[in-house]
């Protein structure tokens, strides 16, 4: 499912316009990545968490070369699954 199918989805079971819809999502959006960028956990009961995972500069050795290089820190976004949604999958 995509953005535009999603929002559709919304529009129809919440019973407003696709503009409208298409607002709520681009500012549920806009509120997860603030919430995100500031280094808070999102959770979002019977669905599950966004949270923000760390990874520390490591070294590596190019496979061709054998040179010995530095791969930056960086951050990245990972969704947890509530147990809910988990058992449902299952």
């Amino acid at each position: 499912m995509n953005k535009a199918e999603l929002t559709k989805s919304i529009a129809t079971g919440a019973e407003v316009s696709y503009e409208l819809a298409r607002k709520m999502l681009d500012a549920f959006q806009q509120t997860i990545e603030n919430a995100l960028v500031h280094g808070d956990k999102v959770s979002i009961r019977g669905l599950g968490a966004f949270v923000v995972s760390d990874h520390s500069a490591r070294y590596y050795h190019h496979p061709l070369t054998g040179e010995a290089k530095m791969a930056r820190a960086f951050r990245s976004v990972r969704f947890v699954a509530s147990k809910q949604l988990r058992d449902l999958l299952n």
